[in-house]
């Protein structure tokens, strides 16, 4: 019997879990030798909450360990229940912040490998950095650094696996003829809570101008089908005049044998039915001719399915987007904290020439990207001049296809894990 050898993964928020984790454990699994895998899972203020129970379900996972024990077992040395350490392992940086790989590489005795966009630090405390592309290695200054420092190709890539082709999954939906527009609200419960209600109201005015549109809600895995009854009522639901209710599929006569089961439909006073799906997101993405999102992870996974997208940054209440650093500190501040993140959040996002990944990636505007005191309308009248034109769709989807790169990112990773496990056998 082989020799257990612990891989200890740091992971911060849903991109990371969905985009990193997965295709990484999958890898990991798929590989020869005995890995047990334990997931740290460090305070973030990217965080949605969910992160543990998300990363429960994953079958390749042994352990989880959340925010608190994280950090006592750092501090105060204290070992997680039921983590007993092999004596031989690697940790691996895929989210949040370095330091907490470093401190936890003093604890366990361990080398480690960080996998960043670009950033560095700790630098004596990892063997070897891996990065997506070479512009973010380009920015490693210190000569030692670069040295250990390889670009393997963006993770989020090895994590899109639609399981249907985009004509077999027009079919199931029943939109041969018609396009079809996939909303992806969020997955952090604040981002969710108040962009599902504007997004709804979006298709009740694409609807006014494309009647036979077929629509699909993806509900991100971080997201609850109770969370989704809330803001239909919430806030969001009220800012914006949203008059809807949700009516689960086990109280509808939909075929149970079909393979895309919908978790129910939003039904709104108009008379919109928006069928919602939950952990179907790469399927439903293989399937949409265009996708109303917010920037992140979905923008790389719909651009290497070479999926049309409008990116949405509503700013109607930006103290609600959580900042890291001195800002984030700020924003928790009593009484003034919101206030003065109302005032920040517009200036720092001025700066950012782009916020959708395809965007960035190829230094040009691919994709639309409405940013600020946008409302549904606005929205609605960019995503229909899309809908109205294949050539211009498919123009977007081929750029976008070409920006990405391609898979393998996760084996590469994989690689790097076994070549520095050896040199320190």
């Amino acid at each position: 019997m082989k020799e257990s050898v612990d891989v200890v993964i740091t992971v911060n928020s849903p991109g990371e879990v969905s985009g990193w984790l997965k295709p990484v454990v999958e890898a990991l699994a798929a590989s020869p030798g005995a890995y047990r895998i334990t997931v740290f899972i460090p305070p973030c203020p990217f965080a949605s909450g969910a992160e543990s129970r998300v990363v429960e379900e994953l079958p390749q996972v042994e352990q989880v360990v959340g925010p608190r024990e994280t950090v006592r077992f750092i501090i105060s040395g204290k070992v997680p229940a039921g983590f007993n350490p092999a004596g031989k392992g690697i940790a691996l940086f895929l989210g949040g912040d370095l330091a907490y790989v470093a401190l936890l590489t003093k604890r366990l005795r361990y080398p480690a490998v960080a996998y960043t966009e670009g950033l560095t630090g700790w630098t004596r405390s990892f063997t070897r950095f891996a990065m997506p592309y070479s512009w973010m290695a380009d920015k490693v200054k210190d000569p030692a650094v670069k040295k250990k420092t390889a670009v393997i190709g963006n993770l989020m890539l090895d994590a899109v696996k639609p399981q249907y082709t985009k004509e077999q999954l027009k079919k199931m939906i029943g939109n041969e003829q018609a396009p079809g527009l996939l909303l992806l609200p969020g997955s952090r419960p604040v981002h969710f809570q108040y962009m599902l209600a504007y997004y709804v109201k979006t298709i009740e005015k694409i609807k006014e101008h494309l009647p036979t549109l077929a629509t699909a809600l993806s509900i991100s895995p971080f997201v609850t089908e109770e969370q989704l009854v809330a803001a239909l009522s919430g806030w969001g639901a009220e800012e914006w005049g949203l008059s809807a209710t949700y009516l689960p599929s086990r109280e509808m006569n939909y075929n149970t044998e079909g393979p895309l089961q919908p978790l129910g439909e939003i039904r709104t006073a108009t008379g919109v039915h928006l069928p919602c799906f939950h952990h179907q997101q790469y399927n439903l993405m293989n399937w949409a001719d265009l996708a109303l999102t917010i920037p992140g992870t979905n923008t790389v996974e719909l651009a290497a399915l070479g999926v049309p997208m409008v990116v949405t940054v509503p700013l109607t209440h930006p103290e609600e987007i959580p900042l890291e650093g001195l800002a984030g500190l700020i924003g928790r501040v009593p009484f003034l904290g919101k206030l003065l993140k109302r005032k920040l959040v517009p200036k720092f996002l001025t700066k950012i020439k782009f916020s959708a990944w395809p965007n960035r990636l190829a230094k040009a505007q691919i994709i639309p990207e409405l940013i600020g005191m946008i409302s549904p309308e606005e929205v609605s009248k960019t995503a229909v001049g899309i809908l109205k034109d294949e050539s211009v769709r498919q123009q977007i989807a081929d750029r976008l296809k070409q920006i990405v790169g391609e898979p393998g990112a996760a084996q590469r990773l994989v690689g790097i894990l076994q070549e520095v496990l050896s040199e320190n056998d």
